[in-house]
C-alpha cells in the first residue's frame, strides 16, 4: 500500500480535522461509516421499536461475529459476545469452578481485571491466585512464568501485548507448557487484535478475548471471546444468562440447556448501540488487512522512537522493535502535566503511572509523528523536570 491509500483511509476519520490523535490504545477513532451506523441504529429503533430485534438487530449481531471471526481466522460458532473482559473471565472461571488449592496464574503486567477476579475467588477459598512478578516492569520472563505452572494449575491467563510497556509476550511457550499440564489457556488479546495479526486455528489457542475499544475501532461495550469449538461441550458456565440457552425464546425458567455453539458462554442482551459501530470498525480493519496495519504502525513507531531517542528521552523498549507493539511508553516525572501540555498543542495522547503513552495507528502520518516529536522536544526544553 502507498501513502495515498493510507490518506484515503485517514480521511474517513473526522477527528483529524481538529487534532493530532495518537491515542488509539486508549480509544480507537470513530469512522464516518461508524458514525453513519449509529444513526442507522437510531433510525431502526425510532421507526420499528422492538420489532427491530427480528428484522435487523439479531442479524447485525451475527454480522459482528462473522467479521471478528474473519479477523482472527475462527469459525462463526466459536465467537461469543460479552460486555467486558471482566464478564468474560468471570464466565470462564465459573466453568472451571476452582477449589481450595487450585491455582489461577497470571502476571503483574497483565491487565489487572484478570488478577482481580482471581483474588476475589481466592478470598472466598475458591482457588489460589498466583501472580508472576516482573523485575523490570517491561516484560515477564517466560522461563519464570513457565516455572509457576504445575499440576495444581487450572487456568493460565496472560496477554500477547503488555499494556504498560507495549512489549510482545512470548505467549506461545507459556501456552505450550499450560497444555502439557492439562490446564486451560486464556489469551487476553485486547491490546493486540487489530494491530498485530493472529490466526487462532494455526496457534491452537483455547480461549482468546479482544474488544472493540482500541485497535478494532468499535468503541466500548463489546468484547469478543473466541472459544475453541473442541472445548464447547467440556465447559459449562454457572455465570450465565438467557442468551446462552439453546432455545432462548421459549423463555423456560425450569431448565437450562446450553447452546451447542460459543453462545453458551454469553450472558444477557448485547448492547446493540455498540454493535453497529463495532461492525463497521471490523469491516475496515479486515478491508485493510492486519498484516498491512502492522507494517504501517511499525514504520510510524520506528520514526517516533528514533526521534525521541535522539532527543534523549527514556523509552521502554526491547532490543528489537519487532518485539514491540504500537504502544510507546516515555518515562515522565509528571505524565499528567505532560499530557495536558500536548493537548494544548492539539496532540492527544495518554498517561499511565510514570509514563506518557503514545500509540499511533494506520490512520496517522509521518507529519503527525514529526509534530509530536517537535512538541515533545519543546516540552523537554521548557520543563526539564518532567523528562
Amino acid at each position: 500500500m502507498n501513502e495515498s491509500d493510507w490518506i484515503k483511509y485517514r480521511n474517513q476519520f473526522k477527528t483529524f480535522e481538529k487534532v493530532n490523535y495518537l491515542n488509539t490504545c486508549s480509544l480507537g477513532l470513530l469512522s464516518n461509516e461508524g458514525r453513519n451506523s449509529l444513526m442507522e441504529y437510531i433510525d431502526t429503533w425510532t421507526s420499528m421499536g422492538a420489532s427491530a430485534w427480528y428484522s435487523d438487530w439479531i442479524e447485525k449481531t451475527n454480522s459482528l461475529k462473522q467479521e471478528y471471526a474473519k479477523c482472527i481466522n475462527a469459525d462463526f460458532d466459536e465467537i461469543a459476545i460479552l460486555p467486558s473482559v471482566s464478564a468474560a473471565i468471570a464466565v470462564i472461571l465459573s466453568c472451571i469452578n476452582p477449589k481450595n488449592d487450585d491455582e489461577l496464574l497470571t502476571s503483574e503486567l497483565d491487565f489487572p481485571t484478570i488478577a482481580h477476579n482471581f483474588k476475589a475467588l481466592e478470598q472466598k477459598g475458591n482457588g489460589k491466585a498466583v501472580i508472576v512478578e516482573s523485575e523490570e516492569k517491561k516484560y515477564v520472563d517466560t522461563t519464570k512464568f513457565i516455572s509457576k505452572i504445575n499440576s495444581k494449575t487450572k487456568l493460565v491467563a496472560t496477554s500477547r501485548v503488555f499494556f504498560l510497556s507495549g512489549f510482545i509476550n512470548d505467549y506461545e511457550k507459556i501456552m505450550s507448557s499450560t497444555k502439557q499440564h492439562d490446564a486451560l489457556f486464556f489469551l487476553d488479546d485486547y491490546q493486540a487484535t487489530g494491530q498485530l495479526p493472529i490466526d487462532v486455528k494455526d496457534k491452537h489457542i483455547d480461549i482468546m478475548i479482544s474488544g472493540g475499544l482500541k485497535w478494532l475501532l468499535g468503541g466500548s461495550g463489546i468484547v469478543y471471546m473466541y472459544i475453541n469449538k473442541n472445548l464447547h461441550q467440556k465447559l459449562e458456565p454457572s455465570v450465565t444468562g438467557w442468551f446462552s440457552h439453546k432455545r432462548q425464546f421459549e423463555f423456560d425458567p425450569h431448565t437450562i440447556e446450553f447452546s451447542d455453539t460459543a453462545s453458551r458462554f454469553e450472558t444477557g442482551t448485547p448492547a446493540i448501540s455498540s454493535v453497529y459501530p463495532a461492525v463497521e470498525g471490523l469491516k475496515l480493519v479486515n478491508e485493510i488487512g492486519v498484516d498491512n496495519i502492522r507494517k504501517r504502525t511499525l514504520q510510524l513507531t520506528q520514526l517516533l522512537v528514533n526521534g525521541l531517542l535522539e532527543l534523549g528521552f527514556n523509552i521502554k523498549l526491547p532490543e528489537n522493535l519487532n518485539d514491540h507493539a504500537s504502544i510507546t511508553m516515555i518515562s515522565c516525572a509528571d505524565p499528567s502535566k505532560a499530557v495536558d501540555i500536548l493537548k494544548d498543542n492539539n496532540i492527544i495522547v495518554d498517561q499511565r503511572p510514570g509514563s506518557v503513552r503514545i500509540s499511533p495507528f494506520f490512520y496517522n502520518t509521518e507529519d503527525d509523528i514529526n509534530h509530536c516529536i517537535n512538541v515533545m522536544s519543546d516540552i523537554k526544553n521548557n520543563n526539564p523536570e518532567l523528562f
